[in-house]
C-alpha cells in the first residue's frame, strides 16, 4: 500500500466502497486510478491474480483469515505469522485500515495453523525477526498510514505463549528492513507517516539498548532486509519518485559501511527478502503507482556479484509475509494486484527442484 493511496480523495473513494456504480462512469485515468486503490483493474474488471500455471511453486493450504502486510519468521521448523491488514473501511474519519493482532504459527510437516495468544497491539507494515528462540516484533501501522506510527518493541516467548514489552525504538517507523547480526537487531529505512527515511538503528539484545549506524545511501520505505555472513543487505523499497526501485545496498556490521550493489533487475517495493543458500533473495513486491505487482524472486550471486532468477512465484504479489523452512521457501498472504487487496494464498518453492 503506497502514499498514492493517501492522495485520493476520500469522497471519491467512499462512492466506490458503498457501492456507487462507478463502472457506470466515463473511464478517466482518475477513475482508473480510483478503480486500482480499491482492487479493480483498468477498465473496471475486478481484481483477480494471475496464476503462473507453468511455475515451480505449489499451492499451501490457505491462510485462516486474508491478510495484506503481514511479517513471518521462522523458529524451530515452524514459521510464526504475525499482524496485517485484513480489510479497509470508510468512516467519519476517513478511509482506514483494519490492523490484526493476529499470531497463528504454522507447521509445514502437517500443513496446520495454530492460534496462539495475540499481539499487545493490532499491527501492520511493522517486522519481525526471530533471536535466541524468541519471536520479536517492532513498529508499524495502526488505523492510518500518515498519523501515529509505533515505537514499540515487542517479544514474544513461543515457551509461555506470552507477549512482554522491550524499550521502544527511539524513532517510529513501519515498512522498515530488518535483520539480526550476532545480537543486534539492526532497522533500515521505512516510514515515519509518509517519509521515507534512510536513518539505520541497531538494538543490542544483550545490554538492551538502541544507538544509531550509519545512514542508506537511499532513503526508502517498503523496503525489504537480510542478513548473510555478518552483512545486512537493504533491497528494493519506495521513495517519494518511485514505488519501485531497484537499489541493494550492503552494510559491513564490522566496519559500519554501506557499499551500493548492482541494481536489482526488476525494481520492487513492498517486497520480502529471505535467505537461500547463504545468499540474500529479493521474494516478490510490485509497483503501486504502475499498477504492477512481480513474480519474480531475485538472488544475489556473490561470486559473479550479480542478480540472478530463481523461479517465479505462481501467483504475483507484495505486501506479503516470506519465510524458509527445511527445503522449501514459504509467501504467505499480500495483495496480488496493486494497492490493497488481502489474500489467503499460501504457496512454496522446494528449493532442491529449482
Amino acid at each position: 500500500m503506497s502514499r498514492a493511496w493517501l492522495a485520493i480523495p476520500i469522497a471519491l473513494v467512499a462512492l466506490v466502497l458503498v457501492g456507487v456504480p462507478v463502472l457506470a462512469l466515463t473511464e478517466s485515468g482518475f477513475e482508473e486510478g480510483l478503480k486500482r486503490a480499491v482492487g479493480y483493474r483498468v477498465g473496471g474488471e475486478e481484481c483477480q491474480p494471475t496464476i503462473n500455471r507453468d511455475s515451480r511453486w505449489r499451492r499451501e493450504p490457505s491462510l485462516p483469515v486474508k491478510r495484506d502486510e503481514p511479517r513471518a519468521v521462522a523458529i524451530d521448523d515452524r514459521v510464526y505469522l504475525v499482524g496485517g491488514v485484513d480489510s479497509i473501511e470508510q468512516t467519519d474519519d476517513g478511509i482506514l485500515l483494519q490492523p490484526l493482532d493476529d499470531l497463528t504459527r504454522f507447521d509445514p510437516a502437517t500443513g496446520r495453523f495454530e492460534q496462539l495468544a495475540p499481539m499487545p497491539r493490532a499491527l501492520n507494515h511493522m517486522a519481525a525477526v526471530a533471536y535466541d528462540g524468541d519471536l520479536y516484533v517492532l513498529g508499524g501501522y495502526q488505523r492510518r498510514l500518515d498519523v501515529n506510527t509505533r515505537d514499540e518493541l515487542f517479544r514474544y516467548d513461543p515457551g509461555t505463549d506470552r507477549w512482554s514489552r522491550m524499550p521502544p525504538l527511539p524513532r517510529p517507523r513501519a515498512a522498515m528492513a530488518v535483520g539480526v547480526v550476532d545480537d543486534r537487531l539492526i532497522v533500515a529505512g521505512g516510514a515515519e507517516g509518509r517519509e521515507p527515511l534512510a536513518s539505520v538503528l541497531a538494538f543490542d539484545f544483550s545490554t538492551e539498548r538502541w544507538s544509531e549506524l550509519p545512514d542508506m545511501p537511499t532513503a526508502r520505505e517498503h523496503v525489504a532486509g537480510a542478513v548473510v555472513d555478518g552483512d545486512f543487505y537493504a533491497l528494493g523499497g519506495r521513495a517519494e519518485h518511485s514505488d519501485a526501485l531497484d537499489d541493494a545496498a550492503r552494510l559491513d556490521t564490522a566496519t559500519e559501511t554501506w557499499e551500493e550493489l548492482p541494481p536489482l533487475p526488476v525494481p520492487t517495493g513492498g517486497l520480502d527478502a529471505v535467505v537461500v543458500d547463504g545468499a540474500p533473495v529479493a521474494v516478490g513486491g510490485g509497483d503501486d503507482r504502475g499498477g504492477t505487482v512481480t513474480g519474480a524472486v531475485q538472488r544475489w550471486d556473490a561470486a559473479r556479484e550479480q542478480w540472478v532468477s530463481m523461479p517465479e512465484m505462481r501467483t504475483p504479489r507484495h505486501g506479503h509475509a516470506s519465510a524458509v523452512v527445511g527445503d522449501k521457501l514459504y509467501v504467505f498472504g499480500g495483495s496480488h494486484c496493486a494497492y490493497f487487496t488481502a489474500t489467503d494464498s499460501v504457496e512454496s518453492l522446494r528449493l532442491s527442484e529449482r
